[in-house]
């Protein structure tokens, strides 16, 4: 990292004085107020997830055919957040709009399945969600505040701070329901278990050899919840985490990807 990493909310206020300086006119402020909220904006910048980044695109192409373009400033933030050198790996790129309203009511569904089923979490992961429906909580008082210094305007036919104050709390009330629902039916996996497996499940280290490269790579299978791609954490609700549940040692895995076929042979099974 260049120097300290600052906190999202410091990071915007930066980026804004960044295109200012350019004389670029900063634009999309509250796409941006909305993401931060989303992710908490006293967290880290360092401490952002592609599968937060990701469940947010999600949560956007929910509202219909403009989300490319209330995507966009968001996308330019998180490219500005890589070259400032706070974050390692791009995560602009994990920023994509759901293909059509079916594919992310399908989502959407998929995701509501999962919490009411139950979240399989590593310790860390739990802790890590704990963390951020704290950060909510604390959000969730101050958005509060802010709606009140709002409606001191008696004039509330063009009151964008009120209004923006009030869609802030719809997005953190939501979140917060989301995680609570999410942790209350969570269950922490246990390293042993994992250890202990002949196949492959949630918790498990696969190590695999690429049969057309001969290169070996190492994934553990998450929840959605944990994914990071940029760890080497991959949800067992994408295309290769599917591929790659309830396998065994010496199996062939094909994976059918956009860019061709995936052939793997399964090395090693651990936690």
């Amino acid at each position: 990292m260049t120097d300290a990493t600052p906190s999202l909310s410091e990071a915007v206020t930066r980026f804004v004085a960044s295109r200012k300086n350019s004389k670029k006119e900063p634009e999309g402020h509250e796409e941006l107020g909305r993401f931060v909220v989303w992710c908490g904006r006293d967290r880290s910048v360092d401490q952002l997830s592609p599968s937060e980044v990701a469940d947010y695109a999600q949560h956007i192409g929910l509202g219909g055919v403009d989300s490319a373009q209330r995507l966009g400033p968001v996308k330019t933030f998180l490219t500005f957040l890589k070259q400032e050198g706070w974050i390692e790996n791009s995560l602009a790129s994990h920023l994509r709009v759901p293909r059509g309203r079916r594919g992310a009511a399908g989502a959407a569904s998929a995701s509501a399945v999962a919490s009411a089923e139950g979240s399989q979490l590593s310790q860390e992961g739990y802790e890590r969600l704990a963390g951020q429906l704290e950060a909510l909580k604390e959000e969730r008082v101050s958005v509060v505040a802010d709606i009140k210094r709002a409606m001191e305007d008696k004039d509330f036919r063009e009151n964008a701070p009120l209004d923006a104050a009030k869609e802030r709390q719809g997005i953190i009330e939501s979140k917060i329901r989301e995680l609570e629902s999410g942790l209350s039916n969570a269950r922490i996996l246990a390293n042993d278990a994992a250890a202990s497996r002949q196949k492959t499940a949630v918790g498990s280290k696969v190590k695999l050899k690429d049969m057309n490269s001969g290169k070996e790579l190492v994934y553990i299978l998450v929840d959605v919840h944990e994914a990071d791609a940029g760890n080497g954490k991959i949800s067992t609700t994408s295309p290769v985490g599917m591929a790659l549940l309830d396998r065994a040692v010496g199996e062939e895995v094909t994976i059918e990807v956009p860019r061709g076929s995936l052939h793997y042979v399964v090395e090693s099974v651990g936690a």
